[in-house]
């Protein structure tokens, strides 16, 4: 079982665990998330399956419908885990960890993955991890969490001007692909539908429907668009090889969404800028 904190994420590690598909060894992979009717994931899991990829929110559901059977349960996977500890998802991860144990799996090993641990996280994970717990950090050096070919650049400026500071941003350092970070939905469709931005844009945030995310998500990873407005749905484990440029246009309320955000660009090797709009405020 992976559990991950938006439905783009489950997708594109259901993806990864396909394609590590081999001749010799055939398994069912089976992606659970809201937006998507539940009784064709319920028909797959009375079936069975060796791999399913979750949103909290549709596997519990799932677990209230008495759909899973945890009894052969091997390994149970929190990916983005300072996410998924946070005070939005940590009750609905009590709860499914709650029902493996009253399951009573043999050997279940627990994992949790995130490019950020806070202290905090590191707490939790102990509550979860009772036995045999261990913590393996492939960072090392915390003072450069970010990835060391990202420019980071940070503008002055005014709420009022932010649209046309990204238009001219855009024409200067947008001559690939850009994913623009807003701390709102509203923002988001705001800036969209701004005509100072000259260039093909999609969005996702939460209010958009789940089909019409994914078309959003393929038209940018396959260049047809070359601008993606997005909330932080967009921040976490999405891996597009493409992006050249992070724009902000506001400071996160935290570091570790910082260092999420601008490392949606410079991936696979190559090199990239995040820039960051601020007020004095």
């Amino acid at each position: 079982m992976i559990l991950a904190p938006t439905r783009e994420l489950a997708i594109q590690i259901a993806k990864e665990c396909e394609a590590l598909k081999h001749h010799s060894r055939e398994y069912q992979v089976l992606t659970v998330y809201g937006g998507k009717p539940i009784d064709d994931q319920t028909y797959a899991l009375r079936r069975g399956v060796d791999i399913f990829v979750g949103t909290t929110g549709r596997v519990k559901d799932h677990i209230e419908r008495k759909n899973f059977d945890f009894s052969s349960l091997k390994y149970a996977v929190l990916d983005e885990a300072d996410r998924m500890l946070d005070m939005g998802f940590k009750e609905d991860v009590e709860t499914i960890m709650g029902t493996i144990k009253s399951a009573g799996p043999q050997n279940v090993q627990t994992l949790m993955f995130s490019a950020t641990v806070p202290y905090w996280v590191q707490q939790i994970a102990r509550e979860f991890l009772k036995q045999g717990y261990g913590f393996i950090d492939l960072v090392k050096d915390l003072k450069k969490k970010t990835a060391k070919c990202i420019q980071h650049l940070a503008i002055n400026c005014p709420y009022q001007n932010r649209e046309a500071a990204l238009a001219d941003i855009l024409t200067c350092y947008g001559g690939g692909q850009t994913i623009i970070f807003c701390g709102q939905k509203k923002e988001a469709n705001q800036i969209k539908l701004s005509d100072k931005i000259k260039k093909d844009i999609e969005v996702i945030h939460g209010d958009i429907g789940q089909r019409e995310r994914e078309i959003a998500l393929e038209k940018f990873k396959t260049k047809k668009c070359d601008v993606l407005i997005a909330t932080d749905v967009a921040s976490r484990g999405l891996d597009i090889p493409g992006v050249d440029l992070v724009v902000q246009v506001e400071p996160p309320k935290d570091a570790e969404t910082y260092i999420h955000r601008s490392g949606r660009t410079a991936r696979a090797g190559r090199s990239g800028v995040c820039i960051t709009f601020y007020t004095l405020k």
